[in-house]
């Protein structure tokens, strides 16, 4: 999300609590990275974790104190059938949002995530349908629950419901990075993302960036990646290292607003 997560904290708690909104916003910001970088079941794990977090919010208004975190959840059927006599509370947090919650942790469960199948593979629609669901349910928490300006919560939600390409596009095995304003390191470290845990192979990185000259790309580009200990460059393979992966995920956005 292009408004930082600290902005939608500070916005949200209080009145809600800090751990719960920063624990929901994690797995939301999971959700749709999995989700851009096509990684659809880690996605769909996600939902189920989102739901979750939900539930402890649901908790919370309706029946406090909410499952601490670390602590399995028990009975969300009979929490969800509860909080839907609690006339107190806004009906998309009665209604709508715990039955949402209920879906998303069916299709962590029921469908193909955890499970090996022999069907046609769900995952694209259900992580699609997961993605769509958690935009609508943050937008809900947002919009019945701000505690800032109206106008600042009105950015938030807008911002949250932009349309959203992932980054990278695999044409018939052909990586190509659609941020044209990323400069050749950038894209690198965006396609060993992709990528990962794979080792890719110099040459492909060179087609796949567009970069001209071959020695300068293995000098000027992975040479120094290595040196920066971001990548792990040897006899003409490229692995991501594990700070950069910190590194690429804290600079460089997985998706495209459009």
């Amino acid at each position: 999300m292009s408004i930082a997560k600290n902005q939608v904290i500070a916005a949200l708690s209080p009145p809600l609590p800090n751990e719960i909104v920063t624990h929901l916003l994690d797995e939301y910001q999971d959700i749709k990275q999995h989700f851009a970088l096509r990684k659809f079941r880690p996605s769909e794990l996600n939902g189920g974790r989102f739901a979750e977090c939900v539930l402890r919010l649901i908790q919370f208004l309706d029946n406090p104190p909410y499952t601490p975190f670390g602590t399995h959840l028990k009975n969300s059927d009979n929490t969800i059938k509860r909080v839907a006599s609690n006339t107190s509370l806004h009906d998309s947090m009665r209604l709508f949002i715990p039955g949402l919650v209920r879906i998303m942790l069916d299709v962590r469960n029921r469908r193909d995530v955890a499970h090996v199948g022999g069907d046609v593979s769900p995952n694209y629609s259900d992580s699609l349908f997961i993605s769509q669901n958690a935009d609508w349910i943050l937008t809900e928490i947002i919009r019945i629950y701000y505690n800032c300006s109206m106008d600042s919560a009105t950015k938030i939600v807008a911002t949250i419901n932009q349309v959203r390409l992932p980054i990278i596009a695999d044409i018939n095995g052909f990586v190509r990075v659609q941020n044209s304003k990323l400069d050749t390191k950038s894209k690198t470290l965006t396609i060993l993302y992709y990528k990962n845990p794979e080792k890719v192979k110099d040459i492909k990185l060179r087609e796949w960036t567009k970069y001209s000259n071959s020695s300068l790309f293995k000098r000027n580009i992975l040479s120094k990646l290595d040196s920066e200990d971001l990548i792990h460059y040897e006899n003409g393979f490229c692995t991501l290292l594990p700070k950069g992966i910190i590194y690429t995920e804290k600079n460089i956005s997985m998706e495209l607003l459009v």
